[in-house]
């Protein structure tokens, strides 16, 4: 869900958890076989991942990430021999910006699959579809949004839209603690967010009166036209890791591991059938 931002990432923070094993796993010894031999990584025996909180898609617990893609990615790198090493700092702007700059193998946090994107990364095939949501206490839809206050937080796709049909009605946070405060405070009248991200966080942190309704086409905000489809993004030059994700993520889709890891988290796992690969 989360659009290119242009700041750098300095300064990253590491943090590592086993998947299968480290660098001798990955070369095929200690009772792991990779499933791709030809794959490369940054750090032999590492897979490095750019994540921020931003469950269901991910959650960072310690040293460990879990949520929809977590546990996705944690699957790749078994099937891969590979440990995972985990990047926290910069947030959501920083995850993009670090995959183009070859700090991390990949990112993860809800990207979606844009044209734009096809030009800096190479994008995986489709993970599940995941529609965008007006979230408000007034049931409001995205044809109720003129005139009123609505944020979003940094990184979102369709910030650039909004602002520029909204103006200083349009507010962009720096994270979901904030803006849901703010809304639930009575200081913005909506915000747009993955409607996956807003119905899982209600569950344990509701917000009285709050609903969730999926965006409807709207000619100001182009992003809204079709329901994206989240994808792992990787180093547009490392064709060997971004064929071994694609390969990995049908092999996940077909042995039934998305559709559990997508109950596991309380969604539809119809998404886990996104269609052929498209871009917003």
């Amino acid at each position: 869900m989360r659009a290119l931002s242009a700041g750098t990432a300095a300064g990253l923070l590491a943090l590592s958890l086993s998947a299968c094993g480290g660098s001798e796993a990955a070369s095929g010894s200690g009772g792991c076989t990779p499933a791709h031999k030809d794959l490369k990584t940054l750090t032999q025996g590492e897979l490095t991942v750019a994540s921020y909180d931003y469950a269901p898609a991910t959650i960072l617990s310690g040293d460990n990430v879990t949520g929809m893609e977590g546990d996705l990615i944690n699957e790749i790198a078994k099937l891969e021999c590979l440990k995972v090493t985990v990047s926290t700092s910069g947030g959501a702007g920083a995850v993009i910006p670090s995959v183009q700059s070859k700090r991390v193998d990949i990112g993860s946090g809800n990207w979606l699959r844009t044209k734009e994107r096809t030009k800096i990364v190479y994008m995986s095939t489709p993970l599940w579809s995941d529609p965008q949501a007006i979230v408000s206490t007034k049931g409001l839809t995205s044809d109720d949004l003129e005139g009123k206050t609505i944020g979003s937080v940094a990184g979102n796709l369709w910030n650039a839209s909004m602002q520029k049909w909204l103006g200083d009605k349009f507010k962009i946070y720096q994270d979901d603690e904030s803006i849901y405060g703010d809304l639930k405070a009575g200081r913005i009248d909506a915000l747009v967010a993955s409607s996956a991200s807003a119905t899982y966080r209600f569950k344990d942190a509701p917000i009285e009166g709050a609903t969730v309704v999926d965006v409807k086409p709207n000619a100001n905000v182009p992003q809204f036209a079709a329901v994206g489809q989240v994808m792992l993004p990787s180093a547009l030059d490392n064709d060997s890791l971004g064929k071994a994700l694609d390969e990995d993520i049908k092999k996940l889709r077909e042995n039934g591991t998305i559709k559990k890891v997508l109950e596991k988290y309380g969604i539809d796992p119809a998404v886990g059938d996104p269609g052929a690969p498209s871009e917003l």
